[in-house]
């Protein structure tokens, strides 16, 4: 591992603590003001919200206008790390914001970073509005470190038209899927069914989750981690194979050159979390097939089977630097697990919510007329039903390093060195290292 990668792992753990005790980290007590102080509910308070959905500030109007003691502020520092970088300084120096939201993968390193409080005292109760799979991902280490927002279930994207002109339907398994892009592949050259994104480690985690895997898990302080176990080498495997025959293609996504491929239709599904299909952002990349594309469930690893693994969505965290902790899980609980709050999520996001209250909005949800899948009225349905069959995950506290890591190792192999099994070996390797390197139990050790 180089020096700037290992640099990558210090950031994602920052702070090394005993991780059986995650929620020792980040908790309730540290920071800006104490629990009692936050929950005294006197007088009229502000929250600032950093967030990077675009119609965030049309969903905090719904909330403002009916809570003129608690008024939410909106601003948008850049997602990604680019928020979780002026994060961390904000929270270090004591000036951080009261809720930052946060993609599930990056939470654990929000927690052993200091960055996530410990919201139990106030939104505990909100445990039976959701599905176990969406809880799990913010309630780690015996704490609850934020309330989940949206979710995104994997699911199946293809071009309606493309599909009836090549005979073909929507897979139902992997092995139709394969069989499929053969056909289809033979029957053009310059097309492809799908691609296979070499720098999104969230793609074959999802996929390998579904197959059973789990990338990482901490049983009573000890982590195991999986990335290369059965299951996420049966998925290695299995694209491995279809890209090598040039069945499906592996390019990064998001370039001037894919999004052609795209609007060409020379790509005839996306395979990916449901946010691939809620999104808008067809306007920009390939405008000319806007409803043209259809959502179908995810293809089983065995038939019959409808469980599918997580691509994505996030939570929100009420900081450790928070004045006023109480309100700000007062208002994460109209958003995320109200009608009121869900409905103007959807409204104003298009986002699949993670509640329950949320998903059967949502079920009845028809695509804008800016969506890829404008038109399908069985839309909402479909990814509900996902969402009700997503099996429960868990990320690990250095998730970004694993995924910088697996970017480098499938980058070889795409340039014709080694295989994608084998790069799963590498970051698995690495990843083992990196937690004992800070001190954490790693099974097998």
């Amino acid at each position: 591992m180089t020096g700037r990668r290992r640099a990558r792992g210090a950031l994602a753990l920052l702070a090394v603590c005993a991780l059986a005790l995650l929620a020792a980290c980040g908790g309730g007590g540290g920071g800006g003001s104490s629990a009692s102080g936050g929950a005294s509910g006197s007088g009229k308070v502000t929250l600032d919200y950093w967030t990077w959905w675009p119609k965030a500030p049309d969903i905090v109007k719904v909330w403002n206008a009916s809570h003129p003691d608690i008024q939410v502020h909106v601003e948008n520092v850049g997602g990604g790390t680019q928020q979780s970088s002026k994060l961390q300084a904000a929270v270090s120096a004591g000036q951080g914001p009261d809720l930052a939201l946060a993609e599930y993968e990056w939470l654990p390193s929000y927690i052993s970073g200091g960055i996530a409080r410990d919201i139990t005292p106030w939104a505990a109760d909100l445990r039976s509005a959701y599905d176990p799979a969406a809880w799990d991902l913010v309630a780690l280490g015996g704490g609850l470190y934020g309330v989940p927002l949206d979710q995104a279930p994997m699911a199946l994207m293809y071009r309606q038209d493309l599909f009836a002109k090549y005979g073909i339907a929507p897979p139902a398994t992997w092995q139709e899927f394969a069989a499929d892009a053969a056909a289809v592949h033979r029957a053009d050259p310059s097309v492809v069914l799908a691609n296979y994104n070499p720098t999104d480690a969230e793609f074959i985690a999802g996929l390998a989750r579904q197959a059973g895997g789990q990338w990482w898990t901490n049983d009573r302080g000890t982590w195991s981690v999986g990335i290369a176990d059965p299951p996420s080498r049966q998925v290695a495997d299995f694209w491995g194979r279809l890209i090598a025959s040039g069945a499906v293609s592996a390019e990064s996504t998001g370039t001037p050159a894919a999004n052609k491929k795209i609007n060409d239709g020379k790509v005839l599904s996306i395979v990916g979390g449901s946010w691939n299909m809620t999104s808008h952002n067809f306007t920009s990349t390939a405008a000319g097939t806007i409803g043209k594309w259809r959502v179908a469930p995810l293809p089983q690893w065995t038939a019959g089977d409808p469980s599918v693994g997580f691509a994505g969505g996030s939570a929100t965290v009420v900081t450790r630097t928070s004045k006023h902790p109480a309100q700000a899980a007062q208002f994460l609980s109209w958003l995320g697990a109200t009608a009121d709050g869900t409905g103007a999520m959807v409204r104003y996001g298009g986002n699949l919510p993670a509640s329950n209250v949320g998903l059967k909005q949502f079920a009845g949800v028809q695509p804008v007329d800016t969506q890829a899948v404008y038109g399908q009225r069985d839309y909402g349905q479909v990814l509900t039903e996902a969402a009700h069959h997503t099996m429960r995950s868990q990320w690990g506290p250095d998730t970004n390093l694993a995924f910088s890591d697996y970017s480098d190792e499938v980058g070889l192999v795409v340039n014709g060195h080694g295989s994608l099994a084998g790069a799963l070996s590498t970051v698995q390797q690495a990843i083992r290292d990196d937690l004992k390197s800070y001190g954490y139990k790693v099974a097998g050790s």
